[in-house]
């Protein structure tokens, strides 16, 4: 034979392709089916149902093929199952992005073009990352807490374009866009303040708040979300309470206080808003999930602790989209569970 030291490698690319291939298959197919979970229970009408719980790629039906898998794995890449997430958030095309803590990058699934990528590179490291925006023109916002700026990039995540707020910020964790008003806003944990920054130009345009414990103060905030109507809500998590701002920032509401019951919180952290105008607060020692109207009066509770389906082991973040998808990081269980809000008889058996 004239290269037999190239066909040899040749047949042995092709058994460990084989053989990768096989095992991805086998992995697949062994996905248990997820549970019919649903809240309230029966014979209240359901409000809530569990749709999905991601931890890696094939979660989301995003599967590599066995050249692609055998090329990654000479370039020593690895899958990145999620660890630690908190901040998270789709964007206009469904792409889900997962803020890691531990990896210190973010996870993108992308469901439809059946494409899983992770970001930054090495160059662009991040130290602590926590929060999570997306703007207009789909420029994503990361906040790094412990190097105190938010980094952005574009193009999906695949383009660094720089960072905001060096110097000015100390601990950033939670952050919101707000598209009524075109501002960025940027929760300072250490500070107990809103930063107000233009999403065009980057300049500050104001600042909202400080610490204390009366009504527009906070002590030591942690997440932010704009409901669709432009108001501001923020977790004043040590003062366990959820705090409504005007798209200005002017206080409209309180609610909430220290308790160990339903309507009070522990550690309330990841906050969002649904189509109907309720407020989803997620709370981290009760690892549940609760839901108040608009004026902070308490409509039902969903979760409890535990590692299971529908169950919750420290929840950190919490975002829900347009189609009101309720995405829900559930940190220490490693994983993002995704349920689905539905108004009274829209809701499928």
């Amino acid at each position: 034979m004239k290269y037999p030291g190239r066909v040899c490698l040749y047949l042995l690319i092709f058994f460990l392709i084989s053989g990768i291939t096989a095992c991805f298959k086998q992995i697949v197919e062994t996905r248990e089916t997820l549970p019919n979970i649903i809240w309230p229970k029966p014979p209240e009408v359901p409000r809530i149902r569990l749709v999905n719980s991601i931890s890696r790629p094939e979660d989301m039906n995003i599967k590599d093929q066995g050249l692609t898998r055998f090329i990654r794995f000479l370039k020593g890449e690895t899958d990145k199952s999620i660890v630690n997430p908190y901040g998270v958030i789709t964007d206009r095309g469904g792409r889900l992005f997962v803020v890691d803590n531990f990896y210190r990058l973010v996870h993108v699934f992308d469901e439809d073009a059946g494409v899983y990528y992770t970001f930054p590179d090495d160059e662009t490291s991040l130290t602590s990352p926590i929060g999570i925006a997306i703007d207009g023109k789909d420029t994503i916002y990361v906040t790094d807490s412990k190097e105190a700026v938010i980094k952005v990039f574009k193009a999906g995540g695949k383009k660094y374009s720089g960072e905001i707020g060096r110097g000015l910020l100390e601990r950033p964790t939670g952050i919101a866009f707000n598209a009524l008003t075109g501002e960025l806003l940027v929760l300072d944990t250490q500070s107990s303040e809103i930063i107000r920054y233009d999403a065009g130009t980057y300049k500050v345009k104001g600042i909202i708040g400080k610490e204390g414990n009366t009504k527009g103060h906070f002590y030591k905030p942690t997440n932010i979300s704009v409901t669709r109507a432009g108001k501001i809500v923020v977790s004043d998590s040590l003062n366990f309470r959820v705090q409504i701002l005007s798209p200005e920032g002017e206080f409209l509401e309180a609610f909430g206080k220290a308790g160990d019951g339903p309507g009070y919180f522990s550690r309330p952290r990841g906050v969002a808003s649904d189509s109907d105008g309720n407020i989803y607060v997620v709370d981290a020692l009760f690892d549940n999930i609760q839901i108040f109207d608009d004026q902070g009066r308490l409509l039902m509770v969903f979760g409890s602790p535990g590692k299971g389906y529908g169950e919750f082991w420290l929840p950190s973040g919490i975002f829900i989209d347009s189609d009101d998808r309720i995405y829900i990081s559930d940190s220490y269980n490693h994983r993002v569970q995704i349920f689905k809000y539905f108004k009274g008889d829209e809701f499928i058996k």
